[in-house]
């Protein structure tokens, strides 16, 4: 079960930002003595991987939207890895170029396809977030972004431009903490923390509302200006059932930032995601 937590009013909107804050810094300090003991971890084999599968999940049918959406899915992960031009990897993340990797330094160019979002409900099928109370605020467009990734150790920083003139528009920058766990050869663990921010046109493309889309929709106009789009905290666990097969599930606790949530677009502030997935490892 899913269980999805919101603010009961603006008036508690500082209440729940620090209850947030001191639920991921506790995650912080509660996961740094993993940091060293995963350090000796050994040296990725070079050619190619990859996995494919099938998964479903529960999410929100768009940030800030009080309803949800069962989506369901095949999963594929490719990597090839080579001595001297480094490794190169499709998946959930978008395409990444890990050009250089010494040590614990990791520097990465990466591009990722953002899905846009409809003013209508989407199938199970569709990975577009949409739900028909935004009805009459239009469609935002897909879009692809590219930018660079920086890491040291279990932090990561990615910055990313959008490049349509389309679909949704803006700078956002991700600073994520992400520390793998082994139990065992069958069973692992994945916990990770991290916040976005967002500059103004990205801010506006999926939480304002201009003085048109009032006019067209329910909602009142809003123009947001830039700041933290959310922060989150989230749990995985992979466990082997076969040869080559995994069964993985995921966990996740967001919280839309200030600027953010002060959309009305916005009803649920806090909200919860969970994701199973079976999956043959090559």
């Amino acid at each position: 079960m899913i269980v999805e937590a919101a603010s009961a009013s603006r008036s508690s909107a500082a209440t729940s930002v620090t209850a947030m804050q001191a639920v991921l810094a506790a995650t912080f300090l509660a996961l740094c003595p993993l940091v060293q003991a995963q350090a000796d971890s050994p040296e990725p084999a070079y050619g190619l991987s990859g996995r494919i599968g099938m998964g479903i999940a529960s999410v929100p049918t768009y940030e800030g939207s009080p309803n949800r959406r069962t989506l369901a899915g095949p999963e594929l992960t490719l990597s090839y890895r080579s001595r001297d031009w480094g490794a190169v990897e499709l998946g959930q993340r978008g395409l990444v170029w890990n050009a250089v990797e010494a040590g614990r330094f990791r520097f990465a160019l990466v591009a990722q396809f953002d899905p846009g979002r409809k003013d209508k409900d989407t199938s199970v099928l569709n990975p577009t977030p949409g739900d028909k109370r935004l009805a009459g605020m239009g469609n935002v467009q897909a879009s692809t972004e590219a930018g660079v990734a920086v890491g040291y150790g279990p932090a990561t920083l990615v910055a990313r431009q959008s490049l349509s003139e389309r679909g949704s528009k803006g700078v956002q920058a991700d600073l994520t903490v992400e520390i793998p766990w082994s139990v065992s050869d069958a069973l692992s663990f994945r916990f990770a923390v991290g916040a976005t921010w967002a500059d103004q046109d990205y801010m506006q493309t999926y939480f304002g509302v201009t003085a048109a889309q009032a006019q067209a929709a329910s909602f009142s106009s809003y123009t947001p200006k830039s700041g933290c789009r959310k922060v989150e905290a989230s749990v995985g666990a992979e466990i082997a059932v076969a040869p080559g097969w995994t069964l993985q599930a995921n966990v996740a606790l967001t919280q839309l930032g200030d600027v953010a949530a002060a959309s009305p677009l916005v009803s649920w502030r806090n909200a919860a995601s969970a994701a199973l997935a079976v999956a043959y490892a090559f």
